[in-house]
């Protein structure tokens, strides 16, 4: 059996998840529409080893201590995104220095905010339950399916590279269209 890595396109999306795939704009702004109270919980804000296929993105040795940030995006106080974000020690005394101090702020008012923040194109990649990021994402599920639908995207600031990969609850599809 082949596996399954990060594709800039992805046949056979469960149904309703592909416009939130999509979407190129910014995720918070889409969910505050569609919800009354949006919010974000911070699980994470720590040094801890990369993955491989993170490394490689971001050209740092695998395994090495990196900056990671993960919180879960909330719609009405209910999960609807588990977002995890990484970006290398050295560019925090620099060009990304802003995001170790967002806490219960969304990333998203940083990055489409500033001007000169570029973003590489979106990958896509259907998460099991074998994959670190469905096992983190989870954990605030009652009932986990069988799968969840990731994107992620490098997003570039005085060339210092912050990956951003957003994993999808089941319940953003039902927040209104």
């Amino acid at each position: 059996m082949k596996k399954a890595g990060w594709h800039t396109f992805l046949p056979n999306i469960q149904p309703g998840y592909a416009p939130w795939l999509h979407d190129h704009g910014s995720l918070t702004r889409r969910i505050r529409q569609r919800c009354t109270q949006f919010g974000v919980r911070n699980i994470c804000d720590c040094l801890m080893p990369t993955w491989h296929d993170e490394s490689a993105l971001l050209g740092l040795p695998s395994r090495q201590q990196i900056y990671t940030r993960e919180v879960f995006l909330l719609a009405d106080h209910r999960p609807v995104v588990f977002a995890h974000s990484v970006v290398a020690p050295e560019h925090l005394r620099g060009a990304w220095q802003p995001v170790q101090h967002l806490g219960n702020r969304p990333l998203a008012a940083l990055l489409f905010a500033h001007p000169l923040v570029q973003r590489a194109p979106l990958h896509f990649r259907r998460l099991g339950p074998r994959h670190p990021l469905y096992r983190r994402a989870v954990i605030m599920l009652d009932n986990p399916p069988a799968v969840l639908w990731a994107r992620r995207s490098l997003f570039f600031l005085h060339h210092a590279p912050l990956l951003v990969t957003e994993v999808f609850l089941p319940r953003i599809l039902e927040l209104p269209k």
